[in-house]
């Protein structure tokens, strides 16, 4: 993860926006004792999803159902996923 403040990355707004796409890491940008995080599009678009589905107690309930199964073993082996 790279840390700049916000005068380094006012100066080198173009390399830092660059390589974040380039390496799919996060910025931090410090002002004083307050920041901000520079992401690509893609990964937000993911931690909005995952904050979409944390939220949601249906999936919660079927999730955690889910597990349960697997951990006492009820599986079941599908060969053919249009079948289902």
């Amino acid at each position: 993860m790279q840390v700049t403040t916000i005068s380094g990355f006012r100066a080198n707004i173009k390399q830092y926006y660059d390589n974040v796409l380039l390496t799919e890491e996060p910025l931090i940008i410090t002002k004083g004792d307050n920041g901000a995080v520079l992401i690509p599009l893609k990964e937000y678009n993911a931690l909005q999803r995952r904050l979409e589905l944390l939220g949601n107690a249906t999936f919660i309930r079927d999730l955690k159902e889910g597990m349960r199964q697997v951990a006492q073993g009820q599986l079941i082996e599908v060969t053919d996923i249009d079948a289902l």
